[in-house]
């Protein structure tokens, strides 16, 4: 029986008019908000749909959504805490996860990290059970350094970057001053799944599934920019963390990569000092909600790259059924490995108070 449980992937509601309250005001028209457009309600930033919420049962007025939502605070958090027989939780964002890598204009971008930011820490930074996750800017890297500087001042306890870089991918020179800012200063590194391409690549019969499957094994991709160009090797104090992917894909990630560097190794550069796979072992993790594959394979990843995440209030998530389900998925698992997934990982990567 696990007797306290962390979960390190949940997303925190933010208030509806933070960022027309709080962005500068030539910016403010552009910044992320909720409107119903064609009779469905989704968030908009820049005068786009960034994302569109299952269709509603009734009739919506057209135009933005102003009807007062304070958004979430530490009292709201802790209510479903209790329901879900959880003890703390890491927090990632809702609207700004869906709104801030959808954005074109730098600075405007890097005003809503800081609004968003500056909100997360004076809600929920004193609060223990509670573990923030401040979001950079990517189109600015100099605003991205400038933001992982502050993220310790205001009580954060990690840093989101986009799961995918098209436009400038991480194995570019550019990035370099992120990696040794985040090592540096200690900032855990995080690349959540569904940001920085579209999570519905696809249309018609099936798509739900497809782009499902699709948008949560893209990180297959950033684990292995990360490993594979030299970016652990070069910074071995930073940390990085695939969220909301799952973990039944690491095993073979891990493999595919080493087998890659010896197969291929003509054409492999850099020539690293270490199988692709260690670093990623040593330096990075992966997080889960259901994943009876990931927990089967451990042996071959290591408990110590698994944590596991609630991904509440999101649909795929496990509220308010987490206790039951991490009963079923660890039975049979040795305690001191359902622990360390549960808890430990967490304890040990965000500063949790220990049980």
């Amino acid at each position: 029986m696990l007797d306290r449980v962390i979960s390190a992937d949940c997303h925190v509601t933010e208030p509806i008019d933070l960022w027309k309250r709080e962005l500068p005001p030539s910016m403010r028209d552009r910044g992320p908000r909720l409107e119903v457009r064609d009779g469905r309600m989704g968030y908009v930033v820049e005068d786009r749909m960034a994302f569109k919420m299952p269709p509603m049962q009734r009739e919506l007025p057209e135009g933005p959504v102003d009807h007062d939502s304070p958004g979430d605070s530490p009292g709201t958090r802790e209510q479903a805490l209790a329901k879900d027989g959880v003890w703390g939780e890491v927090l990632y964002p809702n609207a700004a996860f869906f709104c801030t890598y959808e954005v074109e204009d730098a600075a405007l971008q890097t005003g809503i990290c800081r609004v968003y930011n500056d909100w997360l820490s004076a809600t929920f930074a004193a609060d223990p059970r509670f573990a923030g996750i401040g979001i950079l800017p990517s189109l600015d890297r100099d605003a991205a350094v400038a933001e992982l500087q502050r993220l310790g001042a205001l009580g954060l306890r990690g840093a989101l970057l986009p799961a995918h870089a098209d436009e400038c991918p991480y194995n570019e020179a550019v990035w370099e001053p992120v990696w040794e800012t985040a090592a540096g200063l200690g900032v855990p590194l995080h690349f959540h799944a569904g940001t920085g391409r579209s999570q519905r690549p696809a249309r018609g019969d099936g798509a739900a599934v497809v782009n499902y499957v699709v948008t949560v094994s893209g990180l297959i991709e950033t684990a292995s920019y990360l490993c594979a160009s030299g970016v652990l090797h070069r910074h071995p104090a930073l940390r990085v963390g695939m969220v909301e992917c799952g973990a039944g894909w690491l095993a073979w990630t891990l493999d595919s990569m080493d087998d890659a560097t010896r197969d291929h190794a003509a054409w492999v550069r850099p020539k690293l000092a270490e199988a692709p796979s260690e670093y990623f072992r040593r330096q990075g993790f992966v997080t889960f909600q259901r994943d009876p594959v990931g927990i089967a394979n451990v042996a071959r990843t290591g408990s110590r790259c698994l944590f596991w995440g609630s991904d509440h209030p999101h649909p795929e998530g496990t509220f308010p059924k987490s206790r039951h389900i991490l009963e079923e998925q660890f039975a049979g698992v040795p305690e001191d490995i359902a622990r360390r997934i549960t808890h430990d990982n967490a304890v040990e990567t965000y500063g949790f108070p220990p049980a």
